[in-house]
C-alpha cells in the first residue's frame, strides 16, 4: 500500500493572534529571536537546516554550509529537522497575527500523529516563553 512505502505525512497549523501596536511589535520579536537564536532540537529532534526567505539563504546548521534560496523573498523562517520534519513560521500579512506550520512523517498513522503533537506543542512553547 501507499503508506506503507512512503510512510504517513501529518501536517498542522496553529495561528497567534497579538493585536494592537505591542502585538505587531511581540510578533517582530518572535521572528528575530528565531532567527538570531535557532534551537538546537524541538521535541528531542535536532534541527539540520534554516531557510531564511527574508535574507534567500539555507544553512546548514552542521557544517554552516549555506546556499541560496532561488524564491521571492518573504518574511519566512523554516526550520528542517534531522527525521524529516520541518516547522516554519510567518507573519499574516493583512492580520496581526503569526502563523506556525508543522509537517512530520511517520511510519504509522498513529506515530504520525502523536509526533506531529509533540513537536507543535514543544515549538509553541518555546513561542510562549518568548512573549510572556
Amino acid at each position: 500500500e501507499l503508506f506503507e512505502t512512503y510512510g504517513f505525512y501529518k501536517e498542522d497549523t496553529k495561528s497567534l493572534t497579538l493585536k494592537g501596536k505591542q502585538g505587531a511589535e511581540q510578533i517582530a520579536q518572535i521572528l528575530t529571536s528565531f532567527r538570531e537564536s535557532t534551537p538546537e532540537a524541538v521535541a528531542g529532534i535536532k534541527i539540520h537546516a534554516v531557510e531564511d526567505y527574508q535574507t534567500s539563504v539555507h544553512t546548514d546548521v552542521v557544517t554552516k554550509e549555506q546556499s541560496t534560496i532561488h524564491l521571492p523573498k518573504s518574511n519566512v523562517l523554516k526550520y528542517l529537522l534531522e527525521d524529516g520534519s520541518w516547522i516554519c513560521l510567518r507573519p499574516s500579512g493583512t492580520e496581526p497575527k503569526i502563523k506556525f506550520y508543522f509537517g512530520v512523517k511517520g511510519e504509522t498513522e498513529e506515530q504520525s500523529k502523536a509526533k506531529l503533537a509533540s513537536l507543535s506543542e514543544a515549538f509553541m512553547g518555546k513561542v510562549e516563553e518568548l512573549i510572556n
